[in-house]
């Protein structure tokens, strides 16, 4: 009786990340499968070449329907606005110290234009899902300013800064490889953000009587 197939396709994506981060595209099938603990004809089985098995592991990881990390939905006109945009910040500065090596590998091996139509590469789907999380805190900000509890603006550009200067700040941590900073640092860092946006967001007092 053959001997039933117990890795997860789970576990041998994560130990393709994790030599494919190591060696870059250097890395051979026979590396990843030494590290998934299986044969190279498993890995070829599950994954026809390697570059489709570097696509899948480079994804972005998580429901793709979950964008942001809280329910702004939930938050329009509840608490205070800063409150929630530092606590929205904070989280994805979490997440995007997580994803942004393997974003960076995805970017630096973009296929050739005449190579031909492929599957979607990781950093195609990347983009997108950045594109619909900036659009989430944009329709937040608006839906605030309808409630009086922003002043009216570009909401498009606002949401566009405001997690920008998040993904640079995570993006120079990865770049010159500083020792993570702690929970207080990164927040304190956010609401530095939020705070230095806010001089354009606040609503206007209304004149004294």
């Amino acid at each position: 009786m053959a001997r039933p197939v117990t890795i997860q396709d789970e576990d041998i994506l994560k130990a393709a990340r994790e030599v494919f981060l190591e060696r870059g595209m250097r890395a051979t099938s026979l590396e990843i499968a030494e590290r998934a603990k299986v044969s190279p004809g498993i890995l070829f089985k599950r994954f026809k070449t390697k570059e489709a098995l570097f696509r899948a592991a480079m994804a972005p990881q998580g429901d793709p329907e979950h964008l942001l990390p809280i329910d702004l939905d939930a938050r329009v006109g509840k608490g205070s606005v800063e409150d929630t945009l530092v606590e929205l910040g904070t989280h994805l500065l979490e997440q995007f110290s997580s994803f942004t090596p393997t974003t960076m590998m995805a970017w630096s091996n973009r296929p050739d234009a005449e190579e031909g139509p492929r599957t979607q590469h990781p950093m195609a789907s990347a983009s997108e899902r950045s594109a619909r999380r900036t659009r989430k805190v944009a329709e937040y900000l608006a839906a605030e300013a309808r409630l009086g509890r922003l002043r009216d603006g570009d909401f498009d550009i606002v949401a566009q800064t405001f997690i920008g200067a998040l993904w640079h700040h995570n993006f120079l941590q990865v770049v010159v490889d500083k020792v993570r900073k702690q929970p207080a640092a990164q927040q304190a860092y956010v609401r530095g953000v939020v705070h230095s946006l806010w001089v354009g967001l606040a609503p206007e007092r209304p004149p004294r009587r």
